[in-house]
């Protein structure tokens, strides 16, 4: 008896294929192969077609399908499809493995997301403080350009045509979430939009960033179907949109 593995040429249809094993000669429930044998006609294949994984890509789902394996393949089931109880176990054991890691990882997410919601109110209270303190001190007779400079006190170049420039975007589709980076060349900051490709209303999904990355973890449209999005930027100055917009930019998100 040999495991199985995803990708290693095993014929489900095989009558020695069973849940995560491969019965070999001499193992109880054998099934010799014929001596002779009949080539199958090839299935006709819609090249449109795509089966859709039964295991879902994102944490958080991945997280419920494993859960309800743990919950939902008892003794009794795994008897009645035929699924020993070494099957089950081994089946089970593998569950396990990736739940307990994926368990860890939500709970960070939803930790991250806990305190990033707070962040934007944090930044509002102290930045004020900061840059008080800053202004103060750069009009102090012993602050030069070097001390400045060595302090990050020195504002980037301005942009002298931003109703002429635009952002720069990349988009990355990734497990529950599509990644988007890229440059704001003399904006402040940007605003960014989504749409699923062919409609024509976009929506606001990030309002003045001033920073890339940023993650869009926003659900797919319909579950468990993959989806074409679109995302583009604008430059924001002074809290103003301004500027040409980006390049659009697509991905494909399973979710």
């Amino acid at each position: 008896m040999r495991p199985i593995f995803y990708d290693d040429g095993t014929r489900w249809d095989d009558p020695n294929a069973r849940w995560g094993f491969m019965l070999e000669p001499g193992d109880e429930g054998y099934v010799a192969p014929p001596t002779t044998s009949v080539p199958l006609k090839p299935k006709h294949k819609n090249k449109h077609t795509k089966t859709m994984d039964i295991i879902p890509q994102s944490y958080g789902n991945l997280k419920a399908w494993l859960a309800k394996q743990n919950t939902e393949l008892t003794a009794a089931v795994a008897a009645s499809i035929g699924m020993t109880e070494a099957e089950r176990t081994a089946y089970l054991a593998a569950v396990t493995a990736i739940l307990n890691p994926v368990t860890a990882i939500v709970a960070l997410m939803e930790e991250l997301e806990e305190k990033t919601a707070a962040f934007p109110d944090i930044l509002d209270a102290q930045l004020p403080l900061i840059r008080a303190a800053i202004k103060r001190a750069k009009t102090s007779p012993g602050s030069t350009a070097d001390i400045e400079t060595s302090l990050g006190w020195v504002a980037p170049t301005v942009n002298n045509d931003p109703e002429n420039s635009r952002p720069n975007i990349t988009v990355e589709a990734q497990r529950g979430r599509v990644k988007i980076g890229g440059n704001k060349p003399g904006f402040e900051a940007v605003n960014i939009y989504r749409r699923i490709k062919g409609e024509v209303q976009w929506k606001l999904v990030a309002v003045r960033k001033r920073k890339f990355p940023y993650y869009d973890e926003s659900a797919l449209a319909v579950a468990n179907t993959p989806e074409v999005r679109e995302y583009m930027a604008i430059g924001v100055v002074n809290d103003e949109e301004i500027g040409q917009m980006s390049e659009i930019k697509e991905v494909v998100y399973a979710g």
